[in-house]
């Protein structure tokens, strides 16, 4: 049986070429890794364990030198599919970044956070998030 949602096309939602600093071939950003803004103009690094997620990326990188491209979180303009660690998020809630390239729930003390889950997968453990 078919049902409503899932994740937007690429086309969906502001997207934007940034740097990596960071990027080596010990430290990847993978796919769908959840992502925050960096000191320079257009850096971005992996975001830890319970910050507010601000860009998705769309492809991995191993180096700095190689553009990524991102999805800009926070103007609700796409969902997204993560897969989420821990205890299940509640439909309705807030998700952060949970440090290992996917999401948790988020406590309700991270500022900033506009997020929300539209559906959860508790067998396979994603959720479909409004950025």
């Amino acid at each position: 049986m078919s049902r409503v949602g899932g994740q937007s096309p690429d086309s969906y939602g502001l997207s934007l070429t940034v740097n990596v600093p960071t990027a080596s071939a010990t430290k990847k950003t993978i796919t769908n890794q959840p992502l925050r803004w960096a000191a320079g103009a257009f850096n971005a690094i992996n975001a830890i364990a319970g910050e507010v997620i601000q860009l998705v990326a769309k492809h991995p990188v191993e180096d700095a030198l190689t553009p990524l491209g991102v999805w800009v979180a926070g103007g609700n303009s796409r969902v997204h599919v993560f897969t989420y660690t821990g205890t299940a998020p509640s439909l309705g809630a807030g998700i952060v970044a949970d440090g290992t390239g996917g999401v948790k729930a988020a406590l309700g003390s991270e500022t900033g956070n506009t997020s929300r889950v539209l559906y959860v997968d508790t067998v396979r453990k994603y959720v479909e998030v409004l950025i």
